[in-house]
């Protein structure tokens, strides 16, 4: 492994264990980081991290309230857009690595988990990996962070965006401070077109899912789950748009379908179906969609979005067939302990 000059990182441990954050702050520190700041309150976390989002941050999941508290700071690291450093180097740390855990790292955006006890050779070797290793960024209406898929992805291609590693520049001697701050701003830039872009996409996919379940009488509980998420998508679309360039329309559509979500959810809460409502809000997603991407033809974006959706449900369907398969086994097992006996 290359000689790296850790002395101008700045890293951070989260750690509610105070003897589990002293022994991470002096494994930090045998590595030759000199600037390490210590919080032991997730309280307090989120405002002093992305007040000036440090280089390396190391973050306890260990307990229920810890692991939800620590996944909740990674996606804020991630996603809020005064964040100075969204693209800091992120590792989860535990000592019980389940099955349930590994995926929330996977889906929170952070680069790796380590597991407890850990040694500075453990940590080493995977500073190294950020720092040689590390993948290109994706984003999508719900995740911002390092690529994780070991397959393609379906439908449209979502590009991989090359964001500054500030842990690999200051590690290898490359900081120009003028020049990662443009660096900084471009890829921030990036970040928030494709969360537009991706964010508009999903709200046409749900409204598409959503559409001939809301119609059922009684409207199908799937659906109308699917429909409640359209707000939280739009608004977020809605906070990512630029402001050095004209995006009333993309607005006006955005809080027109956001209004309309709700009023047929309320509507189909109550049991009652909204027809019209319901193809009005297939128009204006397809108006979003073309608001947010003008430079793509309406046609192939809504292609892709139907194409998702069938994969969506074809894959609902095959999980449904799993179940009821397993449960028919289980059933038939049972029937003939019972006949056993």
């Amino acid at each position: 492994m290359p000689d790296f000059d850790f002395s101008q990182v700045d890293a951070a441990i989260v750690d509610a264990q105070p003897n589990s954050l002293r022994l991470m702050r002096d494994v930090l520190g045998r590595l030759g980081i000199k600037k390490i700041e210590a919080i032991s309150n997730f309280k307090d976390a989120a405002a002093r991290l992305t007040g000036g989002t440090p280089d390396l941050v190391l973050i306890d999941a260990d307990g229920e309230e810890a692991e939800a508290e620590a996944f909740k700071l990674v996606r804020t690291i991630r996603n809020d857009v005064n964040t100075p450093n969204p693209f800091a180097g992120l590792i989860v740390t535990t000592w019980q690595p389940t099955p349930v855990l590994l995926m929330r790292v996977t889906n929170s955006g952070a680069d790796d988990l380590l597991v407890k006890p850990i040694s500075p050779k453990q940590v080493l070797d995977r500073i190294g990996t950020l720092i040689r290793e590390r993948k290109g960024f994706v984003v999508t209406a719900d995740y911002t962070g390092p690529d994780r898929r070991k397959s393609p992805r379906e439908g449209a291609q979502i590009p991989l965006l090359d964001v500054p590693n500030t842990l690999k520049l200051k590690a290898m001697g490359q900081w120009e401070a003028a020049q990662v701050r443009q660096r900084m701003a471009t890829a921030v830039r990036q970040v928030s077109e494709q969360k537009v872009l991706r964010s508009a996409v999903q709200a046409a996919f749900l409204i598409e899912f959503a559409r001939t379940g809301l119609l059922n009488a009684p409207p199908d509980r799937m659906a109308l789950d699917h429909l409640a998420r359209v707000p939280g998508v739009v608004d977020e679309l809605v906070r990512r748009l630029p402001d050095d360039r004209d995006t009333t329309a993309a607005k006006t559509a955005a809080r027109a379908l956001r209004q309309l979500a709700e009023l047929i959810r309320a509507k189909a809460e109550s049991g009652t179906a909204d027809g019209g409502g319901v193809e009005r809000a297939v128009t204006l997603s397809r108006e979003l969609l073309q608001a947010s991407d003008p430079n793509r033809p309406l046609d192939a974006m809504v292609r892709e979005v139907e194409a998702a959706v069938a994969g969506y449900r074809s894959r609902l369907e095959q999980l449904a067939q799993a179940k009821a398969a397993e449960a028919a086994k289980a059933a038939a097992e049972g029937g003939e302990e019972a006949k056993a006996s």
